[in-house]
This record gives C-alpha cells, sequence and structure tokens, in this order.
C-alpha cells in the first residue's frame, strides 16, 4: 500500500467545516461519522475501476459521512450514480436537501453539482467546500451579528 498523505487544504476546511457546526449546535445538528480507512477506499476503487481525487479520498479520511446543518450538507460513502446519460459520475452527497446532487465525473474527476438538469462545475473539492463555507458563514452571522467573527476566532483559536 502507498503512502497518502491528507492534503492540508481539506484539513483546513474540515476543521472549519467542525467548528462551525459545534459553533451552530444550538440551532442545527450535524454529524461527522468516523473517518474511512484507506484501504477501504483503495478496495473501493479498485471494485469500481475509480480513481477518486486526492482532494476527496482526504475527506473520506477525515469523515466518511457527514451530515452538515440538518442536512443543509449532506456527504455520503461513493456510490456510482446516473447523474447523466453516459453513467460517468460518482454521487458523493447532495446538498440542501432539494435534490442537487453533489458528484464527481469518473472520466476528468471534475466536481460538480446538478439540480433539475442543471449543472455547476468546481476548480476541485477544495472549490466546492469554500463555496458552501461561505453559506455556512452568512448562517453564522445571522445567528451571532456581523461581529460573529471575532467571538468565533477566539472560540476556536484562529
Amino acid at each position: 500500500m502507498k503512502e497518502f498523505i491528507i492534503d492540508e487544504c481539506i484539513k483546513d476546511q474540515f476543521e472549519l467545516y467542525c467548528n462551525i457546526c459545534s459553533h451552530l449546535s444550538e440551532h442545527y445538528n450535524s454529524e461527522f461519522a468516523p473517518p474511512a480507512t484507506l484501504e477501504k477506499i483503495e478496495q473501493w476503487e479498485k471494485d469500481n475501476d475509480t480513481e477518486l481525487p486526492h482532494q476527496y479520498k482526504s475527506w473520506l479520511l477525515l469523515s466518511s459521512e457527514s451530515n452538515i446543518l440538518d442536512g443543509y450538507l449532506d456527504f455520503i460513502w461513493p456510490e456510482l450514480g446516473v447523474l447523466d446519460e453516459k453513467d460517468d459520475s460518482v454521487v458523493i452527497g447532495s446538498r440542501m436537501g432539494d435534490g442537487e446532487a453533489l458528484g464527481i465525473m469518473r472520466s476528468s474527476g471534475i466536481v460538480f453539482t446538478v439540480l433539475d438538469g442543471e449543472v455547476r462545475e468546481f476548480d476541485d473539492f477544495e472549490d466546492f467546500l469554500t463555496c458552501m463555507q461561505l453559506y455556512m458563514e452568512r448562517l453564522v452571522k445571522e445567528h451571532f451579528g456581523k461581529n460573529w467573527a471575532e467571538d468565533f476566532n477566539k472560540k476556536f483559536g484562529y
């Protein structure tokens, strides 16, 4: 088995997500499942003849599944999906519980969402996480006011 180093940007995003969820815990429920093992991820890749992007594997090594802010964002164990006619996608989650699927194109590794046939592509998994982080920060601001960042930074040591 080859060595795998978790992407630092993903590790930082994961920590920030956990902290935001903790900060909002009076208002929203969030759960982060234990991490997957590298062996389980590699077996999935072998069984499905698919290589998952490094950043997404990094996330799986931090939490195999997550339900964030009452389902605003759900990450699931990867599934081969039927999000397009070519069956080229791996479903890795959903957003907002309204049917917006989150996936990765098997052939290119592109991370995307699709809702009612409209596809939005992201530069990579980190770009997707950053876009979702902005929404999460708006929720914190709604509940804790415009100076939320000062309290948040003190509480979590940023």
